[in-house]
């Protein structure tokens, strides 16, 4: 075991006994020593993480300015359109480059 392990480690058991001293709930230690951990880079439990995560994208969604019903009408007639459009323009190009690659074939036949 390396210093630098037996000092976290014993950094560790200091902040154990000093939060056992307090007389901290359960669940405070654990938030402590899941704070001690994240002061010392390491990475927290794959599930606690999950949760956080889930907890954030829960809170950014109430954030969200949803649109109503006229305004989806809307946002869904501009994107049809403008697929619409687009389609038919790539369409074109391609019957127009299909037809220059023969035009060249023949003329070099």
């Amino acid at each position: 075991m390396n210093r630098e392990m037996r000092r976290l480690q014993e950094a560790e058991e200091r902040r154990r006994k000093k939060a056992e001293e307090s007389g901290l709930s359960r669940a405070q230690r654990r938030a402590a020593a899941l704070q001690a951990r994240s002061e010392r880079g390491e990475r927290k439990p794959f599930f606690r993480r999950v949760a956080d995560y889930l907890h954030e994208v829960r809170v950014e969604m109430r954030k969200v300015t949803w649109p109503n019903r006229d305004q989806m009408v809307a946002f869904t007639t501009v994107t049809m359109i403008t697929t619409i459009i687009l389609t038919a323009v790539v369409f074109g190009l391609d019957v127009v480059a299909k037809q220059a690659v023969i035009w060249l074939i023949e003329r070099g036949t």
